[in-house]
């Protein structure tokens, strides 16, 4: 399935805003132990959805915490002409957090720094100092990647209300229960949550992920677009970018392809709308020139 341009237009221009590479022979990730992703994905092998991308956003892959500058240089370091822009690893809880974002910050790419949250209690997502390592992020001008799973969505936003007026891209939609569906009472209890979460004006949404969420390819395809047209209701075009979770939510060790993804989401979207989700969105938030 090809992500074609409307019909007597010119070809739009896709930025896959959520990519991610590794080598574990290099770097040490412990989450892929004994998974079939244990191997390197590098540049050459990513799924550019027939040829429909050309530029990328990498996203830290959850590398052991004390590699996380390596993984930051090796990225920046790899032979990639498509890379558009990082989004790299952060201790943001650390008492050296602002020194740390601010190493990150000197490699030409990184616009972004993510640390996964996705794990923590709710209890951490709110403390001091994670709210301490944000103001970091927001003093020094990036944007925070943020990764939680639908039920934290609250406790992000108690988290963002003190972020003065840094950029937050929500991974994933928030990682809605896909497999129960929006009319489920995991989907509502999902998208009261969203509701509240999109009024800080500051947060965009990354349509990504759900392939990673979803029991099969028939549930993605059966609940996934009322999923990803309520975030777009809530949040709209401008405020919605597009990404392929490669080569977790899309590729060959999955049922989906960047393709079929990418597909699925601009049938929502709408041929009007889909340059600003494919491209304009991601060009504003992470600062692509070009």
């Amino acid at each position: 399935m090809r992500v074609a341009p409307p019909s007597g237009s010119r070809v739009a221009e896709v930025i896959d805003a959520h990519v991610h590479v590794w080598d574990p022979r290099r770097l040490r990730y412990d989450w892929l132990a004994g998974t079939a992703l244990d191997r390197p994905r590098l540049p050459g092998d990513i799924d550019d959805a027939d040829g429909a991308v050309t530029r990328w956003v990498f996203v830290e892959a959850d590398v052991a915490p004390e590699a996380a500058p390596d993984e930051a240089r090796w990225v920046a370091g790899l032979d990639w002409p498509g890379l558009a822009a990082m989004v790299v690893a952060a201790d943001l809880e650390a008492p050296d957090a602002g020194e740390r974002i601010e190493r990150a910050a000197a490699l030409p790419l990184v616009r972004g720094v993510r640390q996964l949250l996705q794990d923590l209690p709710g209890e951490r997502l709110v403390a001091p100092a994670l709210r301490a390592g944000l103001a970091e992020v927001v003093r020094a001008g990036l944007v925070f990647d943020a990764c939680v799973r639908w039920t934290q969505l609250d406790d992000l936003g108690r988290l963002l209300a003190g972020s003065g007026d840094g950029t937050t891209v929500l991974d994933h939609l928030g990682k809605p229960p896909v497999d129960e569906g929006l009319r489920s009472d995991a989907g509502r209890a999902w998208l009261a949550s969203l509701r509240r979460l999109a009024r800080h004006e500051r947060l965009t949404v990354k349509l990504s992920g759900l392939p990673a969420e979803a029991r099969d390819a028939e549930t993605l395809r059966r609940h996934g677009p009322d999923l990803l047209r309520a975030a777009l209701d809530l949040f709209g075009p401008e405020r919605c970018l597009l990404g392929g979770d490669w080569p977790v939510s899309t590729g060959a060790d999955g049922g989906t392809t960047t393709a079929e993804w990418f597909g699925l989401v601009r049938d929502v979207v709408g041929r009007a709308d889909w340059p600003q989700v494919a491209a304009g969105t991601a060009r504003r938030v992470y600062g692509i020139a070009g």
